[in-house]
């Protein structure tokens, strides 16, 4: 994957962190701790972020023989990080919409 394929994938994900974060509080019974939800999202993003990382590092030193640092790494990190948020976005997405109809 080229270094502009991965920028627009994290910047697509990366929406999806700042409109998961955002509605979150909207849409969020208030006897449940916003901030569990918030560090649930974190903790699962930083580790599949962490885990991606990982994977990448065994690929290229099986081709090249040399780490991926720098933009690239990065951007996988953040990529994936924002991925674990898509599933949370789109069930606040669909929340927002029955709420609107229903009213």
């Amino acid at each position: 994957m080229n270094t502009f394929t991965l920028l627009v994938l994290t910047v697509a994900t990366g929406s999806a962190v700042v409109y998961v974060h955002r509605t979150l509080p909207l849409l969020v019974a208030r006897t449940k701790p916003l901030w569990v939800a918030r560090s649930v999202l974190a903790v699962v993003g930083t580790l599949f972020g962490a885990v991606m990382l990982w994977r990448l590092a065994e690929v290229q030193t099986a081709r090249a023989g040399d780490l991926v640092t720098g933009l690239p790494a990065l951007l996988v990190f953040a990529s994936a990080f924002g991925l674990t948020h898509v599933p949370a976005a789109v069930i606040l997405f669909l929340k927002q919409l029955a709420r609107r109809q229903s009213s």
